[in-house]
C-alpha cells in the first residue's frame, strides 16, 4: 500500500475553487487506489475562522475526510492552525528506509509559541474574517520569504531533523513552511502545500519517498507530474 503524504491545505470560507477541486481530486484518487492518507496539519483553516466554519464551509470535504477516517484508510495530525486535528505525529515503517516521522513541525517552530508569534495569533483570531486583515498576513509572509526565508527555513530543519532523531527515525516528513524538500540522502523531507494551481505532497512506497503535485490541468485525466526521489 502506498502512503500519500499532503498538508497546508488552508481550506475554508475564503478557499478559491481551485483549491477545493485539487483537494477533492486528490482524495477522490486515493480513496480509488486504495492508498492511505495522512494529513499532515493545517488541512482546514482554525487562525482566520473558527475551524468549525473552516469544516462547514467545505462540508463535502470534511465528509471525505470522515469517509476515508472510518475506513482506517486516512490519519491526521494535528497543525498550529487546525490544533486537535489529529496526534502530534505518526512513525510509520518502510521496509527500505526505516521508520518514517510524519509531523506538521510548528512545535519546532522558533516563532511557535514566542511574544510575536502568539500576538500575531491573536490578531487573527480576532480580526480574520476582515480582509485587509487576511492581506496584512499575507503581505507580511511575502516579505519573510523575500528576506530572512532562507535562514529560517534552515533553522527549522535543523530543528525537524532533531524532532527525527529524538524519536529514533530515520526520515521525517513534515509541512508547517508551504515549502517542499526532497533531496537524496537528507533525512528532512517536506510535503509542501496547496497553493495558486497545484496540490504538492509525498508519496511512500517501496521504492522510498517521492515528490509529486497534483496540478489543475491534471484534473483532465493526466496523471501527476512527478518530482525527486529520494
Amino acid at each position: 500500500m502506498r502512503t500519500l503524504i499532503a498538508g497546508d491545505w488552508h481550506l475554508g470560507t475564503y478557499s478559491p475553487p481551485a483549491h477545493v477541486r485539487l483537494a477533492a481530486e486528490f482524495l477522490r484518487r486515493a480513496r480509488r487506489d486504495g492508498d492511505r492518507v495522512v494529513l499532515n496539519g493545517d488541512i482546514f483553516e482554525g487562525i482566520f475562522e473558527p475551524v468549525s466554519r473552516a469544516e462547514s464551509a467545505q462540508a463535502g470535504l470534511t465528509r471525505e475526510v470522515a469517509e476515508l477516517t472510518s475506513r482506517g484508510q486516512l490519519v491526521r495530525t494535528e497543525g498550529n492552525h487546525d490544533p486537535g486535528a489529529g496526534v502530534l505525529s505518526v512513525v510509520l515503517e518502510h521496509r527500505r528506509l526505516g521508520a518514517v516521522l510524519v509531523a506538521h513541525g510548528h512545535l519546532v517552530d522558533p516563532m511557535h509559541g514566542s511574544h510575536v508569534g502568539e500576538f500575531g495569533d491573536g490578531i487573527s483570531r480576532r480580526f480574520g474574517h476582515l480582509a485587509v486583515v487576511r492581506g496584512a498576513a499575507r503581505m507580511v509572509e511575502v516579505l519573510v520569504a523575500v528576506t530572512v526565508a532562507a535562514q529560517v527555513d534552515r533553522a527549522f530543519r535543523v530543528r525537524c531533523l532533531g524532532m527525527v532523531e529524538r524519536h529514533g527515525c530515520a526520515v521525517g516528513v513534515f509541512g508547517h513552511n508551504h515549502r517542499a524538500h526532497l533531496a537524496s540522502g537528507d533525512a528532512y523531507v517536506n510535503a509542501g502545500s496547496l497553493h495558486g494551481s497545484r496540490l504538492e505532497y509525498v508519496v511512500l512506497d517501496d521504492l522510498g519517498v517521492t515528490a509529486q503535485r497534483l496540478e489543475l490541468v491534471d484534473l483532465e485525466g493526466s496523471a501527476p507530474a512527478g518530482g525527486g526521489s529520494r
